[in-house]
C-alpha cells in the first residue's frame, strides 16, 4: 500500500532477463502509454517525477496523488504494454518479472538522490549511494552521456520541462 502524497521508486525487469524494449518503437510505445494513460485520468492518481527506460528494465519516480493511484496506474500500464509486446512479437506469457517493485522515498534528500540516480542509469550508475562517493570527473561524464539518452526525463529537467 502506498501513502498519499509520498514518493516512490517504481521499477521492474523483463522476465527471464528478456529485453522489454527491442527497438525505438517499443520505447516510444511505453512512453506513449505512460503519458496517454496519464491524460486519461491517471494524472489524477499519480505525478510522474522522473523516468528512465533501459532495454531490460524501467525506473519511475512517482508521487501518490490518490489512494491506490500507483497500484491502479502501474497495473494498467504494465498490462497494456505486455499486451502490445506479446502481440507484436507473437509471444505469450508474462513479460515482467512479477509485479513491479516499489520503494518508499523517505525524505527530500533521498528523493533528490533518487532522481539523479534514475537519470544517470544509462551511464552505469548502479545506485544512489554511488552518487555520494563518485569522483566529480565521473559524474561530469555521466551527465554528458545522460544528456544524449532519449528514453529518460533528464532532458526535461535540463529545460525545466518535465514532459
Amino acid at each position: 500500500m502506498h501513502i498519499l502524497n509520498e514518493h516512490y521508486h517504481i521499477y521492474n525487469y523483463g522476465a527471464h532477463n528478456e529485453k522489454l524494449f527491442r527497438n525505438k518503437y517499443d520505447y516510444e510505445h511505453f512512453l506513449a502509454l505512460i503519458f496517454t494513460h496519464t491524460r486519461r485520468g491517471l494524472v489524477d492518481n499519480v505525478e510522474i517525477i522522473a523516468y528512465c527506460l533501459m532495454a531490460g528494465h524501467f525506473h519511475l519516480v512517482l508521487r501518490e496523488k490518490t489512494q491506490g493511484g500507483i497500484s491502479r496506474s502501474m497495473h494498467r500500464l504494465c498490462t497494456a504494454y505486455a499486451m502490445y509486446f506479446n502481440s507484436k512479437y507473437h509471444r505469450s506469457g508474462p513479460l515482467f518479472q512479477g509485479q513491479y517493485r516499489s520503494k518508499h522515498v523517505a525524505d527530500d534528500d533521498n528523493l533528490r538522490y533518487l532522481i539523479q540516480y534514475v537519470h544517470l542509469i544509462p551511464y552505469g550508475v548502479r545506485g544512489p549511494e554511488q552518487l555520494m562517493t563518485a569522483k566529480q570527473s565521473f559524474l561530469y561524464r555521466a551527465i554528458e552521456r545522460s544528456r544524449k539518452y532519449r528514453y529518460s526525463s533528464f532532458k526535461g529537467y535540463l529545460r525545466d520541462d518535465r514532459s
